[in-house]
């Protein structure tokens, strides 16, 4: 059986030699490409860094616009529900004041006409009091007057009494 431990000096030689060639042809054909490729990469790989880098940032900025946007969305949403709060107690306090003032043009003009039904009943009532009066004036004296002198007399009498009440 053949020992793998035992250094051969010719094995080694032609081992050295084809070793160098390899070397000399890696060296004179293989390298620059080589080192080229991975220079390649290395810059596509720090592009995409680069590109990385600046999408993050365009991101944190478009966030922070984003948040602004919505921060003075939230304010102007807030404004508008004041405003609106404040117009809606306006109409509630305008309405309030038009019921008011109509409520109080309606009990004017329902005393107004209590007044002038009073004024009315008091007319009626004066006339029937004065027709009663003739009547029973009539009735009492037993004798027939005109009728104007009856009620310029009648008329005469209630007034004086109204004048002593």
């Amino acid at each position: 059986m053949p020992n793998f431990l035992e250094v051969s000096p010719g094995l080694l030689f032609w081992t050295l030699v084809n070793f160098g060639i390899f070397l000399i042809l890696v060296a004179r054909y293989a390298w620059k490409p080589l080192l080229q490729a991975l220079e390649q990469r290395e810059q596509r790989i720090a592009e995409s860094l680069n590109y990385a880098e600046q999408a993050r940032r365009e991101a944190e900025r478009l966030l922070q616009e984003a948040q602004e946007q919505l921060r003075v969305a939230q304010q102007e949403m807030q404004r508008l529900v004041r405003e609106g709060k404040q117009q809606a107690e306006a109409f509630l306090r305008e309405a309030a004041e038009q019921a008011e003032h109509i409520k109080r043009q309606k009990l004017e003009e329902a005393e107004r006409e209590i007044h002038r039904q009073l004024e009315r009943a008091y007319a009626q009532l004066y006339a029937d009091v004065v027709n009663l009066v003739l009547e029973g004036t009539t009735q009492l004296l037993q004798q027939t007057l005109d009728s104007t002198a009856h009620r310029q007399l009648v008329e005469s009498f209630l007034a004086e009494v109204a004048r002593h009440n």
